[in-house]
């Protein structure tokens, strides 16, 4: 013999056989910690925390399970729906928030130039006491589905 692995492997075998393993082997964890985050966190866990979700959602979707009186497959679909309308919400808000912020910013500048350096002290204190809550200012944000504040509601298509 000449000394060489009768396999042909040159000793390579134990080699790739760890790495295999190896490779299985982060694939595996991989996957768990995405089956975990994806999969079994978004049903939620029994007490209802859920790590995906900001409380006041969370609240929300429980009580709107409850008053309805939701089947766990119902709650799931409508969790999923809430899911993916979260997200578009975000998408748009993500591409408005600047124009938003342009436009307070531009509103804040004038109200400034019209209030004297003491007024615009005070105004600079009532902003850090009253910090805008993030979402959509308050206002009549109705839809066009719904009428004003005091008219009948449509009736429904027929």
């Amino acid at each position: 013999m000449t000394g060489s692995d009768p396999r042909g492997q040159g000793g390579k075998g134990p080699l790739l056989a760890a790495l295999v393993l190896l490779l299985a082997l982060i694939v595996g964890g991989l996957a768990g910690v995405a089956l975990d985050r994806h999969v079994l966190l978004r049903r939620g866990f029994p007490d209802g925390f859920d790590h995906h979700r900001p409380p006041r959602d969370r609240e929300f979707r429980k009580r709107f399970a409850k008053e309805l009186g939701l089947s766990p497959e119902q709650q799931t679909r409508i969790d999923s729906i809430m899911d993916r309308q979260s997200r578009e919400l975000r998408a748009v808000r993500g591409t408005v928030q600047p124009q938003l912020d342009s436009i307070i910013g531009r509103t804040r500048r004038a109200l400034d130039s019209v209030l004297t350096p003491e007024q615009r002290q005070k105004a600079e204190e009532i902003r850090r006491r009253h910090p805008r809550p993030s979402g959509p200012p308050p206002g009549d944000f109705r839809g066009a589905d719904r009428p004003p504040p005091g008219e009948p509601p449509p009736e429904p298509p027929r």
